[in-house]
């Protein structure tokens, strides 16, 4: 990504940013609304392979060198995990472009990023900070799809914490990625009944 790019990049985040209260302090909820409008952005100016967005110098040259103002406005506790890309599920910027990446779904009309702009912080969590399962594409887009059907609130957070170790363990003895869209779906919603199950019975 050259000067130009990161130049034409920076514009556009920092106007995004501004739609949510940038430079100003913001409310949580604007936040994350930033967050998912921004990771489409970076999804779809940054033309990098997944090899390289683990460059973690270009993520920490982003978030120190090039929008540090951004970096500030979204995570004032100054958290160094977001500046320096130690990890990149964690980092201000490559972990929007890994999830835009993750989500994102392309059909011949362009990319579409509705299945992200639907989950939750805490759903994204759950997902993509688990390398087993976010390693896993379809399986993390079949988790997305299942759990826009879920209650929302504590109950729905519940579900997740209670499914997403059962996943874990499933795959020791199935091979996900071999898997059809619909063979994942029927898999990961009867996890997830399972572990619905288990926690309103113990709620």
């Amino acid at each position: 990504m050259g000067e130009t790019g990161v130049r034409e990049l920076t514009d556009s985040l920092r106007t995004i940013a501004e739609d949510f209260g940038y430079p100003h302090d913001a409310e949580a909820a604007d936040l994350v609304r930033f967050d998912r409008v921004a990771a489409e952005a970076i999804h779809r100016s940054m033309n990098i392979t997944a090899v390289e967005a683990s460059t973690r110098g270009v993520w920490s040259f982003l978030a120190i060198v090039a929008m540090p103002d951004i970096t500030q406005w979204r995570f004032p506790n100054r958290n160094i995990e977001r500046w320096i890309a130690t990890d990149l599920t964690r980092h201000m910027f490559s972990r929007l472009w890994w999830q835009a990446t993750t989500f994102v779904v392309v059909t011949d009309a362009g990319n579409d990023y509705s299945l992200l702009r639907s989950l939750s912080e805490s759903d994204l969590n759950q997902i993509t900070e688990r390398r087993s399962i976010a390693g896993i594409t379809p399986l993390a887009r079949s988790i997305a799809r299942v759990s826009i059907g879920l209650d929302s609130g504590d109950s729905r957070r519940a579900v997740f914490r209670e499914a997403v170790p059962r996943l874990r363990r499933l795959m020791a003895f199935v091979d996900f990625a071999t898997l059809s869209d619909d063979q994942l779906d029927d898999r990961v919603r009867a996890v997830f009944g399972a572990a619905s199950s288990s926690v309103h019975r113990h709620g």
